[in-house]
């Protein structure tokens, strides 16, 4: 699912969980976008999820594993568009 969101890094972001995904049933996978494109830069407060693309900090798409699905809850209340 993809949210609009007010942050100074990114207007949208991705959610989701299920197989495929780095993602159980307390935590989901996230991805930032701004104006469509991936914003490769950790985002606060999700840094420590942080897992890039396997290419290193210079890679060109971003995911976050496993995050805990209440700290998403808690970025989207205070985030939301």
């Amino acid at each position: 699912m993809r949210y609009k969101i007010k942050h100074p890094m990114a207007d949208t972001m991705s959610v989701v969980n299920g197989l495929g995904t780095y993602s159980d049933t307390n935590s989901s996978e996230v991805a930032f976008f701004l104006k469509g494109e991936w914003v490769v830069s950790p985002i606060e407060p999700f840094a420590d999820y942080h897992e890039g693309s396997g290419c290193g900090w210079d890679a060109d798409t971003a995911v976050y594993a496993y995050v805990p699905n209440d700290l998403i809850e808690a970025f989207l209340e205070e985030n939301k568009a």
